[in-house]
């Protein structure tokens, strides 16, 4: 076989066509919490940084200004790793990027407590971004190749709900731990949790056989071939609306302060939290939407999101705090359903090529994800219900995308 094929070796367990063998139910319900678990751990540390900010810059003799780096510092790795790490699954194997990735994470954490100054922080954290940047392509392309497809979007739903609600816990962790000692503390928590999920990783996820017929020149051709698929460049486009959108408007309430919530941390603690039932009821919903295509799916939940964001900007004349939390929450949820989605989307669209696609995807994920607070800071005074219309404007343009997405692929069939 050519080198420069990206198909993946077949996993223990899997069947000679390519699909996943029979498992027990037990067995892959387990495999689907383990990498819910570890996108918890690890994504939540992209988040732990944030409230923990003024603590850092105090200790290391900074202002807030500079420890914010440390946040920016691993968000830039991290959506920039996953172009070197993502497509390397099927050279290495999975779960051995999976176990390595979140075990290098988990140290980079308790590196990062013992780290004097800023500059030293700011290090500590760019590494652990680039071995977090190993989990999340990993674990798309796991699940694809270990799953049954009836099996799938329930573990996407899981695997998303966990990215969207680590902004919340790990940053509700990060304020409790914090008030009672000291943000050294924190790290050093984060990274004995995030070691205890690398372990069970280890013994829980289906041992696979690297691809020794994929040089890692293969690896990346797959990579550049995945970001110039046209069935793949419209799905990119809906994930770098979902998290652009999704914190920007949280980093809008921060700093537009609807409602006078910012100004309260109790209120604001409650109204974060308050998005984790609709991120939990989210794997409810999906099998609900069972008749819609993937591409469907995304497209009316995007919508929906759209809608819901756009709602809450309106309804903050009202000024009904309950009225503003329950929009919110709708708005989390649709994202919560849009997310795996468009995950599920491109893994059908992307073939065998999934370790390329899953690295792409996470990209303009991440991408999105970084991109909005710079926006919201230079936005700000157009106040929140401005703010959220325009952020609900690019949702209907994610949508949009979806459609197209859809329309391409039928055409591709039909041929």
């Amino acid at each position: 076989m050519s080198t420069d094929q990206t198909t993946v070796a077949r996993p223990a367990g899997a069947s000679l066509s390519g699909a996943p063998a029979a498992a027990s139910a037990p067995r892959m319900t387990w495999q689907i919490l383990v990498i819910s678990a570890a996108a918890l751990a690890v994504i939540g540390q992209l988040y732990l940084a944030l409230p923990l900010l003024s603590a850092v810059a105090d200790s290391t003799g900074s202002t807030v200004a500079q420890a914010s780096w440390a946040v920016t510092a691993f968000g830039a790795a991290y959506a920039l790793g996953f172009l070197v790490l993502g497509p390397l699954g099927p050279r290495l194997g999975y779960r051995r990027l999976i176990v390595g990735g979140t075990a290098a994470t988990a140290l980079f954490a308790a590196v990062t407590a013992f780290m004097p100054t800023i500059e030293a922080v700011i290090a500590a954290r760019l590494l652990q971004g680039c071995a977090a940047a190993a989990f999340a392509p990993t674990a798309i392309a796991y699940l694809t190749r270990n799953i049954p497809a009836h099996r799938r979007p329930l573990a996407f739903t899981a695997l998303t709900s966990s990215f969207l609600a680590a902004a919340v816990v790990a940053q509700v962790a990060a304020q409790l731990l914090a008030a009672r000692w000291d943000w050294q503390t924190v790290f050093l928590a984060s990274a004995a949790v995030t070691a205890v999920v690398a372990v069970a990783a280890r013994y829980v996820l289906v041992p696979d056989r690297p691809g020794s017929t994929v040089s890692p020149a293969g690896a990346y051709r797959g990579l550049l071939r995945a970001a110039v698929q046209p069935a793949l460049i419209p799905l990119y486009l809906v994930a770098l609306t979902l998290l652009f959108a999704f914190v920007g408007l949280y980093a809008a309430i921060r700093l537009a302060d609807p409602l006078g919530v910012a100004a309260d941390d109790g209120a604001l603690l409650a109204l974060r939290a308050g998005g984790l039932p609709a991120i939990a009821i989210a794997p409810l919903v999906t099998p609900l939407l069972s008749r819609f295509s993937p591409v469907q799916r995304l497209a009316l939940s995007v919508a929906f999101a759209a809608l819901f964001l756009a709602a809450a900007g309106l309804s903050v004349p009202l000024g009904s705090v309950a009225l503003f939390t329950l929009l919110v929450a709708g708005f989390v949820l649709a994202t919560a359903v849009a997310a795996p989605a468009a995950m599920q989307a491109s893994t059908v669209a992307a073939g065998e090529n999934v370790a390329g696609a899953g690295a792409m995807y996470g990209f303009w994920l991440y991408i999105g994800s970084s991109a909005a607070a710079p926006v919201v800071a230079g936005a700000s005074g157009l106040g929140f219900t401005a703010l959220s219309c325009l952020f609900a404007a690019v949702l209907l343009a994610g949508a949009a995308a979806a459609l197209l997405s859809g329309g391409r692929s039928r055409r591709a069939a039909a041929r």
